[in-house]
């Protein structure tokens, strides 16, 4: 279950950064370059590439967050 949720918040942000990119493509390289990422396999790849990234960071990040927890909780032993 944790796999699906991070997955679709993977996918969201793959959306949000794909129309980001395309755009700012457009206005950094132009019409050109722009018409030639928008083709069917320039697309796939670019998608495919963002997905693993953001699905990267956000596993890492909860990587993280677990080595932290380890560090707040208190040892509780008596000394």
């Amino acid at each position: 279950m944790k796999w699906i949720i991070i997955g679709m918040v993977s996918l969201l942000l793959t959306i949000v950064d794909y129309r980001i990119g395309i755009e700012g493509v457009k206005l950094v390289y132009g019409y050109a370059v722009y018409q030639l990422l928008t083709t069917m396999p320039f697309n796939v790849v670019y998608l495919c590439l963002i997905f693993l990234i953001e699905l990267l960071i956000i596993n890492s990040f909860l990587k993280l967050r677990r080595i932290f927890n380890i560090f707040r909780h208190k040892d509780k032993s008596p000394m």
